[in-house]
């Protein structure tokens, strides 16, 4: 995708950043993220910010808006909004600017401790007044109502931990909060688990690593059962087609594991039968 240029955006977009930081020095064009149409990092008097831009006849105009509107339930592990306006056609959102660099999910990696340290912290984290559509709603085409109650809860979830959506430097941190919802406290967790075998792990040292995470270990196993068979519905409209592969290793396993009575790390440390 490509991106504007700080002089690409409309003078009155320009000018109402400019009241709400000060004169900009510069402004760093950042590639990463399909959230927005343009993103950048700006240098102020008082240090630099980020800066993210959603045209509002575009087509994330609905994500921009619920990551602006869910601000105030967030985690400190989530990037301070420092400001957020509409004009000229662009919904902008300014935020505390986060030093450090994207996560490796790779086998062996150093950031694999942190991040399960993260999940923990994540799962702790109760929203019942979030104002989004809960996992049950959200999914309700894609799955049968009473394997979608399996997934209920009023944990904050955030859907969608890839490794650029990750930020590792004194402390992690989590971006892009598009895609909330709420639901049960595992389910971060598992989303993690297939992004970890499409990043080289077996599904069954996916789960081993998962299950660091406390919350993963309540998880039962038709729960998670239900969870694999609702995104993979949803996957096969919207998901990418490595997401898809290493969704499917993982029911896979789980389908192997439930016909041969092999340990699996889930569901409560109770093995398949």
């Amino acid at each position: 995708m490509t991106r504007l240029r700080w002089e690409d955006l409309p003078p009155p977009v320009r000018e109402a950043v400019t009241q709400c930081l000060g004169e900009v020095f510069s402004a760093d064009p950042v590639q990463q993220g399909a959230g927005s149409e343009t993103a950048f990092v700006l240098h102020t008097h008082t240090g630099r910010v980020f800066l993210k831009g959603v045209e509002l006849d575009g087509p994330n105009t609905g994500m921009g808006r619920i990551e602006n509107k869910i601000q105030p339930y967030l985690p400190s592990m989530a990037p301070r909004l420092m400001g957020s306006f509409e004009t000229a056609g662009w919904l902008v959102l300014l935020f505390e600017y986060v030093p450090g660099r994207h996560a490796d999910l790779s086998p062996g990696s150093a950031d694999l401790p942190v991040i399960a340290a993260l999940l923990h912290r994540l799962s702790q984290v109760i929203r019942p007044d979030l104002p989004v559509l809960p996992i049950e709603r959200r999914w309700a085409a894609f799955a049968p109502a009473p394997a979608l109650d399996l997934l209920r809860g009023d944990t904050l979830v955030h859907t969608d931990l890839t490794e650029a959506n990750i930020l590792i430097g004194n402390e992690a941190k989590v971006i892009d909060w598009a895609w909330p919802t709420r639901g049960a406290p595992w389910l971060d967790t598992a989303f993690l688990v297939v992004r970890l075998v499409q990043a080289g792990h077996s599904p069954a040292d996916a789960e081993r690593w998962a299950s660091q995470v406390p919350a993963w270990r309540e998880a039962g196993t038709d729960a998670l059962h239900a969870f694999i068979i609702a995104w993979a519905a949803l996957g096969e409209q919207r998901a990418p087609g490595p997401v898809r592969r290493a969704l499917a290793r993982w029911a896979a396993y789980r389908a192997d594991a439930r016909a041969g009575g092999v340990p699996h790390w889930g569901g409560r440390g109770v093995p398949f039968r």
